[in-house]
Order: structure tokens, then C-alpha cells, then sequence
């Protein structure tokens, strides 16, 4: 097969689906870091999100998320965990709540007169950090509407790239919200009968499927836990209001 006419699979190849699997088993290889800044440029609002709801200062919080992606790249964070660490989510999340104790009891040292010490970056035996009512939440709900938002994207280039976008256009509101859907209203603007538009949506909705299931797929250690992860995220996804792209 000639390699130039099959991209998808040239990619699939590069980018294996597991993309945080693949930080795990490639630690050490320099196509491991690429994948590494993926994981960080996809995840950098639900990251700041939590750091904000976790109580850190509106001012501060993004300094403090710069800082813990730096920390965590420099010195290998990523690389160090262990594959029963269980799902990039979680993951990220005991990191950050380790991360921001330590900044915080850097800042009281400061203000103290005291010196300067090294961040750790290990997750186990983080040190407690209470948890300001509904944190946790919105951390989930941030990294559900992130999954969501990209498999949209995804979907719509789709469209786009076969010229469709008037379709995905009319269609879109039916993926996100279809009790508030009038499917003949929106049938009768593409020109297509209600039938047709139904036709439509289903294989959109399938399609939009599998694309989620592909972007909870990168942020888990093992393809075992990629339903349980997609159960947890629909069922957050329930509970928050979607806008479609």
C-alpha cells in the first residue's frame, strides 16, 4: 500500500489512540515529549480551572498553572507516573492539588523572610489540601465540556471538509441539546424532508460517538478503563450545559 495515500493510518501510527499510555511506555524516547505538550495544551483550562476553585487567587492562578506545567515538564512529572496511576484525569488532578500546597507554603516562607525550596512533583502522599465546596466538580466538568468541545471540533471539520457545513450547521443543536430540537424546522431550511434530516442525525450522533469515545481513549493508561471513563464524563456532561460549535 502506498504509505503517501494513507495519512489516517500514517498518523494512527505516529499518535497511537492511548496518547497518555503512550507518554507512559515512551518516556524516555523525544516523540514522547510532543505528545506530552499535546497533553498539556488540551488540558491547560481544566487545570487552571481546578487551581482557580481550589481557592488560589484569581491573580495568581494562571502563574501558578504556568508554573506547574513547566515543573512538571522539566523535571519529567509526566514521565514518572506509573501506569496503576489510573486515568490522565485523576492523575493531574492529585498533581495539582500537591503543586498548589507546596506553592502556597513556598508564598508563607517568603512572606516570612524564609528561603527558597524545591517543588516535588509526586502525587503519593500529597499533603492535604482542603477542597472548597464543589471543586471537584467543576474540575470534571471543565475536563467533560474539553472532551466534548474537541470531539465537536472534530465532527465539524468533518462537515467542512466535505463541504457540508450547512448541514452541521443544522444538525449541531440536535447533538447538544435535542429536546429543544424542531427537526422539521430545521429540515425545512436545508431543503430536505423531515425523514431525511432524522437520517442525518443519527449518523451524526454516531460519528460524534465514536469521537469521544477516541478523546477519552488518549487519557487513559489502559484501553480498559475507556468506558468507565466515558460513563463518568456523559454522566457530568448531563449535568452541564453544552454549546454546540
Amino acid at each position: 500500500m502506498d504509505s503517501a495515500a494513507s495519512p489516517a493510518l500514517a498518523a494512527a501510527h505516529h499518535f497511537p489512540a492511548t496518547l497518555w499510555s503512550r507518554v507512559l511506555r515512551t518516556r524516555h524516547e523525544p516523540t514522547s515529549h510532543a505528545a506530552l505538550d499535546q497533553l498539556c495544551s488540551i488540558y491547560w483550562q481544566p487545570v487552571l480551572g481546578y487551581i482557580k476553585a481550589l481557592g488560589c487567587a484569581h491573580d495568581d492562578a494562571e502563574d501558578v498553572a504556568q508554573e506547574f506545567f513547566r515543573t512538571f515538564l522539566g523535571r519529567d512529572g509526566f514521565q514518572r507516573a506509573e501506569q496503576d496511576r489510573g486515568t490522565l484525569r485523576s492523575y493531574l488532578k492529585a498533581a495539582i492539588r500537591h503543586h498548589l500546597q507546596h506553592w502556597r507554603r513556598h508564598q508563607q516562607a517568603l512572606r516570612r523572610g524564609g528561603g527558597t525550596h524545591a517543588v516535588e512533583l509526586d502525587a503519593e502522599d500529597s499533603p492535604e489540601l482542603p477542597s472548597p465546596a464543589g471543586a471537584e466538580d467543576r474540575y470534571d466538568e471543565k475536563w467533560a465540556l474539553t472532551v466534548m468541545e474537541r470531539a465537536l471540533a472534530e465532527l465539524k471539520a468533518g462537515y467542512a471538509r466535505r463541504h457540508k457545513l450547512p448541514l452541521y450547521e443544522q444538525l449541531k443543536v440536535t447533538l447538544t441539546s435535542p429536546e429543544s430540537a424542531d427537526l422539521s424546522s430545521l429540515a425545512a431550511k436545508l431543503g430536505i424532508s423531515r425523514g431525511a434530516f432524522a437520517v442525518e442525525q443519527h449518523r451524526a450522533r454516531r460519528r460524534l460517538a465514536d469521537l469521544l469515545r477516541s478523546e477519552v481513549a488518549q487519557t487513559v493508561s489502559d484501553p480498559s478503563e475507556i468506558d468507565d471513563e466515558l460513563m463518568h464524563l456523559m454522566r457530568v456532561l448531563a449535568q452541564t450545559e453544552v454549546q454546540p460549535l
